[in-house]
């Protein structure tokens, strides 16, 4: 009886666990945040559940391919207990089509069907044609026919012979263009197809509730495939007031879900022509040093990436450079050009969703990029190569309907007008935009205005004759890091024409931004070897050169103008050689560098003759040439 007992007693609670097993619901939570990092974003997602007393299971679905699995958080209000937190790969979706797809299908459809119709329309005019001719024979044998009769049934023939070819002349023109149509379609279908599709993650929260509860769930994770990257407008109208400053961030994503209507956030953090000053290098006298007329670092590079098995360009790739915010996308044909900051040993960064990220010192002004299709994640293949062929004639007709095949893992200063808030944080500065924007998930560009500024700013020309007899205006700004600039290209206005693009090197800068504006015509510059006072001389075992400099500088511009002037003499690597001063017209010298530089103001119309004199002793027979 104790036996029957406990065997009851089993069997009645394995009965009613039995009938407590988890509920489990299905929830497309909505994207209502992002927060956009300089090479991947936070997603924040938000949905209000009605949960039932005890345990229960939500699925999270539609969520993006490219999500970290490691920096998924999951809260929930109310009396809600979180009992674990799982992601997994959702290989079955229904969404597992390229978009656009359908809408190609049906157009597709109906082209076919009017190319059936202009077929049926050209037979039966070519039917009509035939009878006609048949009955033309046949009515001159059966009956004797007059002139008369014979001339009008000779004219009824022909008139009605020339209306049925003309209306076939039509239709096959119509046919035509229906049949170029549909090849066009097919084209556009096959490349659709072509497109990578990865398998969709799903988040599974299980929860447990002591009573029917109302919950708001708070989702936030990682994804990769979005990047950000600051550029802006710089517009001069007059040197005498603010430079006019609008930044704008550069966002694009491929993230496979479009962000719709969301609240943007944008952060520094990390989880053809140059407007560029050339920069002089010391110019150094020794026997290893035979560059005397270099410039310094690659200022900008630009190239083509491409597809490494296929030659095809890649448009919208992305090009960073490491360790910076600057950066840019390649065109539609995969054309790049990017500034660079000046320094020797920058790196470019090349990212395209579905490609191995390439990593490339810069080594050439001209850098050509293949990339290779990365492996990282099985995207679902859309197959058409399976679609039937039903038509009659050559035009190579069929029905687009594409087979998903599924794949199996493998194992494993205040802002004005723009609604803006800015956010400073220890370690980075954040843009929280205001008004919502949707970014949709095809890896192109969305330029967002973040801020516009009316910045002071000392305005003066450089020039540095010897590399480049151009007079370049430049703005220098004072107490910059209030603005939360990052490095980026920027595009220059003065007086409402654009006159190119240079790079606002924010990490560079120490406590005065240096921005070059680009070049000034109405400020000349000349640098002339004066051959009179320049000579060699032989004494012993040494020989002597002097070199004797002019450097005009005229203002042809309506208004006086500050003018920095930069040059340099020789600086000596060995005892044998010894450089000394002659003439530097006032100039400052850095004895370290060989640098020397003016600073003088020159009125309407005025001009300024500058001198830079030197003499060079040096062994008779060093082989080392001197400017």
């Amino acid at each position: 009886m104790k036996k029957f007992v406990i065997l009851v007693s089993v069997l009645f609670w394995a009965w009613h666990s039995s009938g407590q097993t988890t509920k489990e619901q299905k929830s497309d939570s909505k994207i209502n945040g992002v927060t956009v990092f300089l090479n991947n974003a936070q997603i924040t997602r938000v949905k209000k559940l009605n949960l039932p007393q005890g345990e229960s299971r939500i699925r999270f679905t539609g969520l993006s391919p490219f999500l970290n699995p490691k920096s998924i958080r999951v809260s929930a209000t109310g009396a809600v207990m979180i009992l674990s937190v799982k992601q997994e790969r959702n290989y079955t979706a229904d969404d597992l089509k390229p978009r656009g797809l359908d809408d190609l299908e049906k157009k597709y459809k109906d082209i076919k069907d009017r190319i059936t119709d202009a077929k049926t329309s050209l037979q039966l005019i070519d039917d009509e044609i035939d009878l006609l001719q048949r009955n033309k024979v046949l009515s001159g044998k059966n009956q004797a026919l007059s002139v008369q009769a014979l001339q009008a049934m000779e004219n009824y023939y022909s008139s009605k012979m020339k209306a049925l070819r003309f209306k076939r002349l039509q239709q096959q023109k119509v046919l035509n263009r229906l049949v170029e149509q549909k090849i066009k379609l097919r084209k556009e279908i096959q490349k659709i197809a072509d497109t990578k599709i990865y398998p969709p993650y799903e988040i599974i929260v299980d929860v447990s509730t002591e009573r029917p509860v109302q919950s708001v769930f708070t989702l936030n994770y990682n994804v990769s495939q979005a990047h950000w990257f600051p550029s802006y407008d710089i517009r001069v109208d007059d040197i005498s007031k603010p430079l006019n400053l609008t930044y704008k961030a550069n966002v694009k994503q491929a993230t496979q879900v479009d962000w719709n209507k969301v609240l943007l956030s944008f952060s520094s953090a990390n989880p053809t022509v140059s407007n560029e000053i050339p920069h002089l290098r010391p110019y150094r006298l020794g026997y290893q040093n035979h560059n005397r007329a270099v410039s310094g670092p690659i200022k900008t590079v630009s190239g083509t990436i491409t597809d490494a098995n296929t030659g095809e360009p890649l448009p919208a790739a992305n090009v960073v450079v490491k360790g910076t915010s600057i950066g840019t996308v390649s065109d539609f044909d995969g054309h790049y050009s990017i500034s660079l900051p000046d320094k020797k040993d920058n790196v470019l960064i090349y990212s395209y969703p579905g490609y191995k990220e390439v990593e490339m010192p810069v080594i050439n002004p001209v850098m050509n990029i293949k990339m290779d299709p990365g492996e990282e994640l099985q995207a679902v293949v859309i197959d058409i190569s399976g679609i039937s062929v039903y038509d009659d004639d050559d035009d190579d007709d069929y029905v687009a309907r594409p087979k998903h095949k599924k794949t199996k893992p493998k194992a494993a200063p205040k802002p004005m007008e723009i609604p803006l808030e800015r956010v400073e944080k220890e370690t980075s500065v954040h843009f929280d935009i205001k008004r919502p924007y949707s970014v949709p998930s095809n890896n192109q560009v969305k330029t967002i205005p973040v801020a516009h500024y009316d910045i002071p700013v000392q305005y003066t020309y450089i020039s540095v004759p010897k590399l480049d007899e151009n007079a370049y205006l430049t703005a220098r700004i004072t107490g910059w890091e209030k603005y939360d600039l990052l490095s980026g290209e920027a595009q220059v206005f003065i007086d409402g024409t654009s006159v190119g693009k240079t790079l606002l090197d924010a990490g560079l800068a120490k406590d005065t931004l240096e921005i070059s504006l680009g070049v000034d015509k109405g400020i000349r510059i000349t640098r002339e070897l004066d051959k009179k006072f320049s000579k060699r001389i032989f004494l012993g075992a040494k020989r002597t050169e002097t070199r004797k400099w002019r450097i005009t500088v005229k203002n042809n511009k309506n208004r006086p103008v500050d003018i920095r002037i930069l040059d340099q003499i020789p600086i000596s690597d060995s005892s044998e050689m010894t450089v000394e001063v002659i003439n530097l017209s006032g100039g400052k010298l850095n004895k370290e560098t060989g640098e020397v530089e003016w600073e003088i103001r020159l009125k309407p119309g005025k001009k300024r003759e500058l001198i830079l004199q030197y003499e060079v002793k040096l062994p008779k027979y060093s082989g080392i040439e001197v400017e």
